[in-house]
């Protein structure tokens, strides 16, 4: 088994244990013209796991393949669930680490939303970088909000701020080693930068063979192991890794370390060995749900029923890539409505508002995600599509759980 180089620890002993082929390299991207979706270019998934740190990543992942830009359509900010999710989040930082007439940055800040909110409920400062940020789309933030449409690097000048922000953009970094180091430096021991990081937790998507959150925009995948890993090697004392969000998201928390840190004793072995045992048994239940939903697809279609998915991002994108259906299928549903219209890259869908389900009354509905459950449910009855069959993924799994169920106490030993 060839071994490879970890971009997170640097060790050497890395091995693909999943492959994937001919993938759409842009999820979010949304084109007006369907032939431009389906010609998007394609490339390889090839996960590595790294039994040194646990680290996750895409070892076929090409950086020049991907792009961010005002095309990119990447927001849940419609979504009540999620804004309520939002909200809290930002009191419970606001409230944990006084962020009160403070400076704040904020590192892929997407369309300035979570940026916005920090500002106005602690009268804070920001300054957010992201290259898709749409600045027609300030989605009201106060004068107090400064929005860079570029790339944080380690070449970017910035003094040290009193809190660094960085929400689901980790995972769209293939050398997380050096881009935690850059955030290091500009981060201040004298003024107590604290750094709240957010990304997907790798163990959910082991556990529920979750194929359709592996795709090609995220090119590194954290469990707390490696996660803690990093942010100790590029000089951070670890405050806090959590859980959120239904267990689907994995947040740390530090600040600046004054001495050198040293690895914490914690369940850290029992934790790599649990997540080697869920690497080993992913690829076969990750292809046997794929089968499992094409089938059902199918079944639905022969007996005269339409099908449709909720939810036309990344995890749509990736399902599709998967189970490889194509006339079974025409829509995706989306609240979202600047992707209203739209096609998505890869198989061509074309992207409608709910209302359009009133007259299509759709028979089975595959929703992308649990935590929407009832939001969509609600949709479906104002909708008069009562009688469709609502199906979630990652709610009824299609195979048994590969890993153990994960902890769910708000403190995890790393």
């Amino acid at each position: 088994m060839a071994t490879r180089t970890c971009p997170n620890c640097r060790g050497g002993r890395s091995h693909v244990f999943h492959h994937v082929a001919a993938v759409p390299v842009n999820s979010c991207l949304m084109f007006a013209d369907r032939q431009q979706a389906r010609n998007l270019e394609s490339g390889d998934i090839d996960l590595a796991f790294c039994p040194d740190c646990s680290f996750i990543y895409n070892a076929a992942w090409k950086p020049e393949l991907t792009i961010y830009s005002d095309l990119y359509e990447e927001t849940q900010g419609f979504s009540p669930t999620f804004k309520a999710f939002h909200r809290q989040l930002a009191e419970e930082l606001i409230g944990r680490y006084d962020i009160v007439g403070k400076e704040i940055v904020e590192i892929g800040c997407g369309k300035g939303e979570f940026l916005s909110l920090l500002c106005e409920l602690g009268r804070n400062d920001g300054i957010g970088y992201d290259p898709s940020f749409v600045p027609s789309r300030r989605d009201g933030a106060a004068a107090n909000v400064t929005f860079k449409r570029e790339f944080f690097s380690e070449t970017t000048v910035q003094p040290a701020p009193d809190f660094v922000c960085c929400k689901m953009t980790l995972e769209h970094i293939f050398e997380t080693r050096r881009f935690v180091q850059a955030v290091r430096r500009i981060s201040s021991s004298e003024r107590g930068t604290i750094v709240f990081f957010q990304i997907p937790d790798v163990r959910r998507i082991l556990a529920e063979a979750a194929f359709w959150d592996v795709y090609y925009e995220h090119c590194a995948y954290f469990s707390p192991r490696s996660l803690a890993h990093v942010f100790r090697n590029a000089g951070f004392e670890i405050l806090r890794v959590s859980t959120g969000y239904d267990d689907q998201y994995l947040t740390i928390e530090a600040t600046p370390a004054t001495q050198e840190t040293t690895p914490h004793p914690g369940n850290d072995g029992r934790d790599a060995e649990e997540l080697a045992k869920s690497v080993a048994g992913y690829a076969e239940a990750a292809t046997r749900s794929a089968a499992s939903w094409a089938a059902k697809i199918r079944a639905t279609a022969r007996s005269g029923g339409r099908t449709i998915l909720w939810g036309s991002g990344s995890k749509a994108v990736a399902f599709l890539s998967s189970v490889a259906v194509d006339q079974e299928i025409d829509y995706l549903v989306d609240i979202n409505p600047y992707r209203h219209g739209k096609f998505v890259p890869g198989s061509g869908k074309q992207i409608v508002g709910p209302e359009f389900l009133s007259d299509y009354r759709p028979d089975l509905v595959i929703a992308m995600n649990p935590i929407y459950r009832a939001e969509i449910a609600r949709d479906l009855d104002r909708l008069g599509c009562k009688e469709a069959e609502l199906c979630v993924l990652g709610e009824a799994t299609t195979v048994e759980p590969v890993a153990a169920a994960m902890p769910t106490a708000t403190e995890l030993g790393v």
